[in-house]
């Protein structure tokens, strides 16, 4: 079987492309998470209360719908956080008294409207002095990393568009001719000759994507000994780059044969 060399470089450097762009979204989606993780209800609590009733308010935070995690933090404790800046301690010299309320961190699912509607809740309970989350502040962040997702799903599906048509062409301009003047000579039918060239479209496709991104696994393990900071693209992702090398050579052999007469 001779090989469509045009055809296999090309899709190499798409697949290289793609493979670049995939890892780019990816470790952009991780800084935007550790940006998302750090957002959580903090819930000031009233002086005074029993372990009992703050039990109680645990209790009735934590089966609301969408609340993961709640960390309480002491007033002691607040206290001892805040001295850990040798520079604030010589200011709690002046206080004779510990000014740090009781609070409880509030961990919900990531999503604007859950965290909004919990704060809300949070803050008619009689236990609670005052409830912050971040306000339009977190707002803000979340609009723009949910416009940053979707803008990433638009250019991932029109790049992935792009070099499927450019695969689909270059599956037009490069059919052997003299290969399939052979076959015929050799009493192949049409379909069998449409066969052999779908058969080696997909196995060309497959196998330069799993050659790109080996090579790019390579890069970036060269990378990590200079920047630890990267991450490669996950598993979902290299399943679609390969799954795309797949598709490119399924459907770029069978844009072609009307060519094969």
């Amino acid at each position: 079987m001779k090989l469509n060399w045009p055809l296999i470089v090309t899709l190499f450097i798409s697949f290289i492309m793609l493979g670049v762009f995939l890892i780019g979204i990816e470790n952009m989606d991780q800084v935007i998470s550790g940006w998302e993780e750090e957002v959580a209800i903090v819930a000031f609590l009233k002086e005074g209360l029993s372990p009992d009733e703050v039990e109680g308010l645990y209790s009735k935070i934590m089966i609301q719908e969408g609340v993961e995690e709640i960390i309480y933090t002491s007033k002691e404790e607040a206290l001892e956080k805040f001295l850990k800046e040798e520079a604030l301690e010589k200011e709690m010299d002046i206080l004779k008294e510990n000014p740090f309320p009781a609070s409880l961190l509030v961990k919900t699912e990531k999503r604007i409207k859950v965290i909004k509607e919990i704060s809300e809740r949070i803050a008619g309970y009689p236990e609670i002095e005052e409830v912050d989350y971040g306000g339009r502040g977190v707002e803000e962040l979340f609009r723009a990393t949910s416009r940053f997702r979707m803008i990433g799903l638009i250019l991932g599906v029109i790049l992935g568009l792009g070099l499927l048509i450019v695969a689909s062409l270059l599956f037009r301009l490069t059919l052997l001719r003299e290969r399939i003047g052979r076959l015929k000579e050799k009493g192949k039918s049409i379909w069998m000759i449409r066969g052999s060239f779908l058969g080696q479209g997909i196995l060309e496709g497959l196998s330069t994507s799993l050659v790109a991104l080996g090579i790019l696994y390579g890069i970036y393990r060269l990378s990590i000994l200079r920047v630890e900071a990267i991450s490669f693209m996950n598993l979902e992702m290299a399943l679609g780059l390969v799954g795309a090398g797949l598709v490119f050579g399924l459907l770029g052999s069978l844009f072609s044969w009307r060519r094969i007469k």
